[in-house]
């Protein structure tokens, strides 16, 4: 598949089979996260972290499910989570963190699609990590860093198809 059909056909997928990824699959969707420009070379500013285990993902959405009053499924039953972590500075400065999260987890993305595979782009349940401390210690998440970006991803039976992407979609200036 072409970057660019990868790009169009991409969608949020919400449900899942249960059936884990392989390493293969893994390896590939990390190496595309490694693969991410990230500003100023900052890349010990950032941690990936990968959740497979049940019971974590379990107590993953029941935290985001308690932290905003729901109990509608937060992960969509994924059997993996990944969770990208950065250093944030409480500044104007951050717009480059939250930007090297958000590449990361698209270029994920991408080959999520590439690969067949479900994925969906969270942030529920990482707001919610990001405001529990005493969870984030238990899992050991890098002191000085803060969970800022999520994908869910896992196989599905929904199928990636071209998409209509109307040109009129984002306001867009030309400067001629």
């Amino acid at each position: 598949m072409k970057t660019f059909d990868a790009i169009i056909n991409r969608k949020s997928v919400r449900t899942y089979t249960g059936e884990p990824l392989s390493e293969n699959e893994l390896t590939q969707l990390l190496k595309t996260a490694y693969a991410s420009p990230v500003s100023m070379g900052n890349y010990d500013d950032l941690t990936i972290t990968v959740v497979t285990n049940s019971k974590w993902l379990k107590r993953l959405e029941s935290n985001a499910q308690q932290t905003f009053h729901t109990d509608r499924a937060m992960l969509y039953g994924a059997p993996m989570l990944i969770i990208i972590s950065t250093k944030l500075q409480g500044s104007s400065a951050d717009n480059a963190a939250y930007s090297n999260a958000a590449t990361i987890i698209e270029n994920m993305n991408i080959e999520a699609v590439e690969l067949g595979l479900g994925a969906c782009h969270i942030w529920g349940v990482i707001n919610a990590l990001a405001q529990n401390q005493a969870l984030m210690q238990e899992m050991k998440l890098p002191e000085g860093q803060t969970p800022v970006a999520g994908l869910v991803l896992g196989k599905s039976n929904e199928q990636y198809e071209a998409r209509d992407i109307p040109m009129d979609r984002i306001a867009t200036q030309r400067l001629d």
